[in-house]
């Protein structure tokens, strides 16, 4: 027997598992369809843009004490990227976007790059920026050199 999704149910289906991903994580939201690769088809069609555009909706907020950074976050001390104006660099969160896009995507780290400046430029207006991968010691690293606690 195959089951026919109508286009509207799979939009909310989409709809329901990012959800699940931004709010639980992709290992719980991969479990609960049957694994990654199911998770990538259902909620993003095998598309690594579509998992970026999750994060369109990240509040931007400039520190008044380091002028030179800008934080994108959902909440405070849970930074997904850093933009180092001064140097044009933004620093993606590795554990919850790089690595998604690296192990699940397959892309490699030019290749998330420029999918990553794209993602930016168009979303969030940042040209001739360079995108890299910050982990968590990293994040610390920089938490504390410039008080992003």
């Amino acid at each position: 027997m195959k089951i026919i999704i109508t286009e509207n149910q799979q939009s909310s289906l989409q709809l329901k598992l990012k959800k699940m991903v931004k709010t639980m994580g992709w290992e719980p939201a991969a479990i609960a369809v049957g694994g990654s690769e199911n998770l990538v088809k259902l909620a993003f069609n095998n598309n690594p843009m579509n998992f970026l555009n999750m994060f369109n909706d990240l509040d931007v907020v400039q520190l008044e004490e380091k002028p030179d950074l800008t934080l994108f976050r959902y909440e405070k001390g849970n930074n997904m990227m850093i933009y180092d104006i001064k140097n044009e660099y933004v620093y993606i969160n590795y554990d919850v976007i790089w690595s998604f896009l690296e192990d699940v995507f397959g892309l490699h780290y030019f290749e998330i790059q420029e999918l990553t400046k794209d993602w930016l430029g168009e979303t969030y207006n940042l040209r001739g920026i360079t995108t890299s991968r910050t982990f968590n010691y990293q994040k610390i690293r920089l938490g504390e050199t410039y008080n992003l606690k």
